[in-house]
């Protein structure tokens, strides 16, 4: 067993194509962060917010603002710790790409239903008409989505 079988296991997102990070659409330093976003005092990649005058806020159904992604590389290139990899709020702040319409990541995590926000995301499968595929580069099962606007 190695000694990374025992860190907490997160929530990761394989960022096919996130236009935001090509401008500069990026918000790295709001410390604010809901605690409903949290999991373990961790801010896990793949989780969909928006950003309003109190921090960082969970997306509800019906809204219309920009959203975003959080989406924050970890920086350890001996082995693969994206699976092992979170934000501790306490210690770093996270950083959010604005979701830009044709944005595509895939994740092992599944979207709520305010996530989604009525059609504006959508998961790609060849069961709702898009191609999309349900595996993880490292073989992890995994959910395809597209920000539609």
């Amino acid at each position: 067993m190695a000694i990374y079988d025992r860190l907490a296991k997160f929530d990761y997102i394989e960022p096919n194509n996130l236009k935001g990070l090509q401008p500069g659409f990026v918000v790295a330093q709001e410390d604010k962060v809901d605690a409903s976003l949290l999991k373990e005092g961790m801010f896990e990649n793949g989780k969909i917010c928006k950003l309003t005058a109190d921090g960082i806020k969970p997306v509800v159904q019906g809204d219309t603002c920009p959203v975003f992604i959080h989406y924050t590389e970890p920086l350890n290139t001996i082995y693969n710790s994206d699976k092992f990899f979170a934000v501790n709020v306490a210690e770093e702040c996270p950083r959010l790409v604005q979701l830009i319409p044709g944005d595509e990541w895939m994740s092992t995590r599944e979207l709520t239903e305010a996530e989604l926000m009525n059609g504006r995301i959508v998961e790609k499968t060849t069961e709702s008409g898009w191609y999309g595929v349900k595996t993880m580069a490292n073989g992890d099962e995994g959910h395809h989505y597209m920000f539609l606007g």
